[in-house]
């Protein structure tokens, strides 16, 4: 059937729905609805507008009867070709879902629309003293839908986390038209964190409850001016490493800071080559300012040329106006600007930028490079006109090697800004054959017909060959011996189809709970801490280890978790989820599924949008969706706080699978090896 007769077979469906007026064909509209805020471009085939969230479950339910791809789209401010419709179909316009339906400070929530404008909702929430943390560069025109699919974060988030951590419940109308509403602390799988950063090819997002905090009363703001951005980079990493936890902590090169203040010079001291703007909150008005003074004394220690702090609200004001408007200033440079999303380590900081700089010279263009260095996150910000078809190509190649650089420093390709159309097939480059398919499954089990948001985060051919043999697989995975035999063992238990009851501290694994013909699989030889990354504020522990000893250890060093007072081993109480809030420190796990299979998701850095976020998923998958062997959290530095009181909910472990739980069932352990009991048969 040709595309304009897939249209007109539905049309009068969708008309009855939504209104005549609001399903749209008009070539004006096809042509505003096929571009955004990246360089890819596609046409879809019609514009369904909608004036109530009740409308699009019953649109999506008719889309997908005919077969016809779709998209969600509001704002159109992603710069990754996320809302770019690659096989025509329909573009669902959500902008108009704009209701704020309440704001609750006794429970520190606000229950939202998609279409809400990020900016809008701080102003409505400041009359009562609150504030939402995620506030990206464009929250004066992206919208919490469009935050939500990216998982945006912005400089608030490298003390109070990006979207995922800040977003309690979600209602989504799956990709075959059902409503469901998850919580991050449903029990059993994190459907709800699977859903953030998705960009819409899993469901579609029609209300939000997000977490709103109080304004802190004390905030100071500060900026640093150095004539060496190597110096400026070596400041933040002591700052982080010595356990201060800015607000903000952002960086600006040279080319950032001129265009953004061009006609008010003078603010810097000059040959300025970078400026970290920082800024410390907090109620106690003691602690705020001792930490500004020690902040200062880093950055005078790391030849700080000017240290300033900001006058009063409109010195502030101007400081954020430099960093959040530096990438349309960018405008007077060249008609384009290509924004790259790189995340590192924040220690590979200064490393990470040198290799910017020589790819930048090499291809003779020229950026204005922003950081949310706080988190090792890298905003190169490349001009260029894109009817210059050679400046284009070295634009494109220049924008591809930074990303394989943040890989070879231990990074990621995507902090914020998701995949999208034009990062597909650098997922190539940092995920292996196993992990891509693993994500790929994802997709099959949630999203079967393949309609929603098609051919986006994943790449749609390899690029790179997979490991030669399971052997050269675990030497990329680093795996201690311990964890070599559980691979060896579920290997050798797939070959001959035998079920495995995987076991940590037996904490967590009731007695009686064994389906019959389940063999026992204790993981209590996996207890090692397997790395401790002080500057960067990481550590790798394996699923054995007891969360006594891995907080004994940490303490030692000089580190803690911001975590209660736990008992288990670290993979059962990740599997278990009977602590949700493990989940927001979570940043990377060793994972090897029913059939042998090693995966490695997530990485060490603070921000990662490389795909959907297994990560989160595996919270609380009670061990039947793979076997964990080990995890990498975000630490603290300093000593533990005052224990905090927790108690261990009842009924933790009365999970009752839904539909998308079965169908991920399906697709990750087919044959119900893991836990079978968790399932059945």
């Amino acid at each position: 059937m040709f595309k304009k007769d897939r249209i007109s077979a539905v049309r009068r469906e969708l008309e009855t729905i939504v209104g005549r007026q609001n399903v749209r064909t008009d070539e004006a509209e096809i042509l505003m609805y096929s571009y955004d805020a990246g360089m890819a471009r596609g046409r879809p085939e019609v514009v369904i507008n909608f004036s109530s969230t009740a409308q699009v479950a019953p649109v999506i339910r008719v889309l997908h009867k005919a077969g016809l791809p779709f998209l969600p789209r509001i704002a159109g401010t992603n710069l990754s070709g996320g809302t770019i419709p690659l096989k025509g179909g329909a573009v669902l316009n959500l902008a108009a879902l704009k209701k704020i339906r309440s704001i609750d400070t006794a429970a520190g929530l606000a229950l939202v629309e998609p279409g809400v404008v990020n900016l809008e909702l701080q102003k409505a929430l400041e009359p009562f003293g609150y504030f939402y943390a995620p506030d990206p560069a464009s929250q004066k025109v992206s919208t919490i839908g469009g935050n939500v699919g990216e998982n945006a974060g912005g400089p608030l988030c490298l003390k109070y986390g990006v979207t995922a951590d800040n977003v309690e419940k979600l209602e989504v109308v799956t990709p075959e038209g059902e409503v469901r509403t998850w919580s991050c602390r449903d029990k059993g799988p994190d459907l709800m964190g699977l859903m953030i950063g998705s960009e819409g090819t899993l469901g579609i997002v029609t209300a939000a409850w997000l977490k709103i905090l109080p304004i802190p009363p004390h905030i100071k703001t500060a900026s640093a001016s150095f004539a060496s951005l190597d110096d400026a980079m070596r400041a933040v990493t002591r700052v982080i490493s010595a356990g201060i936890l800015p607000r903000a902590l952002e960086a600006m090169d040279k080319v950032s800071i001129e265009t953004a203040l061009a006609g008010r010079p003078g603010h810097f001291p000059p040959g300025t080559e970078a400026v970290l703007i920082i800024e410390l909150d907090g109620h106690d008005a003691v602690k705020v300012k001792s930490d500004l003074e020690a902040v200062h004394r880093i950055c005078r220690d790391n030849a700080c040329a000017l240290f300033r702090i900001a006058g009063d609200e409109a010195e502030r004001e101007l400081l954020w106006q430099a960093r959040k408007g530096s990438y349309p200033a960018l405008a007077r440079l060249a008609p384009d600007v290509l924004v790259e999303d790189g995340v590192v380590p924040r220690p590979q900081l200064p490393e990470a930028l040198r290799r910017t700089r020589d790819i930048l010279s090499r291809y003779k263009l020229t950026a204005g490079l922003l950081f949310h260095a706080g988190d090792g996150n890298l905003h190169p910000n490349i001009v260029f006109d894109r009817r210059d078809a050679d400046e284009v190509r070295r634009v494109k190649k220049a924008g591809y090697e930074i990303l394989k650089e943040c890989i070879n420093l231990g990074g990621t390709i995507s902090g914020e800004h998701g995949i999208g159309v034009e990062k597909r097939v650098a997922m190539n480059w940092l995920h292996g054959k196993a992990e891509l398919d693993f994500f790929h499954s994802i997709k099959r089990a949630l999203d079967p017909a393949g309609l929603a948001n098609p051919d986006k985060i994943l790449p749609v051919a390899a690029e790179k060959p997979s490991p030669a043999d399971a052997f050269s697989s675990q030497d990329r995975y680093g795996l201690s011996p311990a964890a070599r035999d559980v691979v060896d063992e579920l290997r050798l238990r797939a070959s001959a189809g035998t079920r495995t009851a995987v076991t940590g501290l037996g904490t967590r694994l009731k007695p009686g709970r064994i389906m019959e013909g389940a063999k026992p699989l204790a993981l209590s030889k996996l207890s090692g801490l397997v790395e401790l990354d002080g500057e960067n504020l990481t550590a790798k522990a394996e699923a054995g280890l007891s969360m006594a000893d891995f907080r004994a250890a940490l303490k030692r060093a000089g580190f803690s978790l911001d975590l209660p007072q736990l008992s288990g081993s670290v993979g059962g109480l990740i599997a278990s989820k009977v602590c949700p809030e493990i989940r927001s420190l979570l940043l990377g796990l060793d994972v090897v599924t029913a059939e042998g299979t090693l995966l490695q998701l997530g990485g060490k850095t603070m921000k990662n949008v490389a795909g959907y976020d297994a990560v989160r998923l595996f919270c609380g998958s009670f061990g039947a969706y793979g076997v964990l062997l080990s995890a990498t959290f975000a630490l603290s530095a300093g000593e533990d706080a005052p224990a905090r009181d927790f108690r261990e909910p009842a009924g933790w472990d009365l999970f009752e699978p839904e539909e998308a739980h079965r169908r991920l069932k399906r697709e990750l352990d087919p044959r119900n090896l893991l836990n079978p009991w968790v399932y059945g048969d």
